[in-house]
């Protein structure tokens, strides 16, 4: 028996446009994903379809449309970095990621595995496992990925800003965030500074180049550089930094391309009783949630991963629904702890 509320025998897209006010071709763009429906519509209509217990036969539409609905996220992890999936920065971006995917009806595919690698069923793409890619990093060659990129369309990346490539890039300004602790340490009177990190890493790289920028761009009394390269385990960080500093302090300061290897510089420190800040400032990268935790609590860098998992998501939508969107460079901040003298 009907209980009155004209919404309530409402089973059909048809119906779910006539209820919305729109046309059911929106519905069903709605319901697919689309950047172009606005926000405000989207959330209506998801809203009536929850609302009229609607049910999208999703085999069905995936046939009809030929789209999986599922957008794959490459975390390429190598031996020669050492990078895994725990590592808080991935978790904090897969994480905004993933949101962003769930809010416009995507699932998400994770994945370690670059896609023009020669490994069977790598490339989600070709076997239509997925709609497009988010790739996490352009490592230290991007060629391979730039000629998948070209290959395959649906291709955003999280990385710098470099010349000469065919894809849309989200990233955090990594040159001006070197910038930062240069001058930060410069301010603090920090002249001789070691730098952790594999600068052949395109972001990396772009870190150290600010922050050697920042050095040299005063007429201060002279600085000094020193270049540890490792890969972003913690453990190569903390015996590097031992080694280092473990006949005299003659360094002032430490930047670590990542608070993974500032927190493990930190402990070195703290072994060979050197105190930080007093007799070493330490500033790392990324301001991952521990970051604050720690003792001293550690100067970083931030990135907005929030910002940049939802911006990725967007450009990559939009990308498939046949737009061309451009790039997106986040600024980023010197957050100021006590690792480098704050109160």
């Amino acid at each position: 028996m009907a209980d009155g509320n004209p919404r309530a025998s409402a089973k059909t897209m048809a119906e779910i446009a006539q209820l919305a006010g729109v046309a059911e071709s929106t519905v069903s763009r709605a319901l697919a994903g689309s950047t172009r429906v606005s926000r405000g519509t989207r959330e209506r209509i998801f809203n009536l379809v929850r609302e009229q217990g609607y049910q999208i036969n999703s085999s069905a539409r995936n046939l009809r449309t030929q789209r999986s609905r599922t957008i794959e996220v490459v975390i390429a992890i190598s031996e020669a970095t050492r990078q895994h999936f725990s590592d808080p920065f991935f978790s904090q971006i897969i994480g905004s990621i993933g949101d962003a995917l769930a809010e416009n009806g995507f699932d998400m595919l994770l994945s370690r595995q670059s896609p023009w690698s020669d490994a069977f069923g790598a490339n989600a793409l070709a076997s239509n496992r997925a709609d497009g890619v988010i790739i996490i990093g352009q490592g230290r060659d991007p060629s391979s990925l730039e000629d998948y990129a070209r290959e395959h369309k649906n291709v955003v990346v999280w990385g710098a800003d470099i010349p000469n490539r065919s894809y849309p890039v989200v990233g955090s300004d990594n040159f001006a965030g070197g910038q930062l602790v240069g001058r930060h340490l410069m301010a603090i009177g920090r002249r001789r500074v070691v730098f952790l990190g594999d600068v052949s890493h395109i972001e990396i790289g772009l870190r150290h180049r600010g922050l050697v920028a920042a050095l040299t761009s005063t007429d201060q009394t002279s600085t000094q550089t020193l270049t540890l390269s490792m890969p972003f385990d913690g453990a190569s960080a903390y015996d590097a930094t031992r080694e280092l500093f473990s006949d005299r302090v003659w360094h002032d300061a430490v930047f670590a391309a990542s608070d993974i290897l500032a927190i493990a510089a930190m402990q070195a420190l703290a072994d060979l009783k050197i105190r930080v800040p007093e007799d070493v400032a330490v500033i790392g990268y990324d301001d991952i949630s521990v970051s604050a935790l720690v003792s001293p609590a550690l100067t970083t860098v931030r990135q907005d991963t929030a910002a940049g998992g939802r911006a990725l998501v967007e450009k990559l939508l939009a990308t498939i629904d046949g737009d061309l969107p451009g790039d997106l460079i986040l600024p980023t901040q010197l957050v100021v702890r006590r690792s480098c003298g704050a109160t």
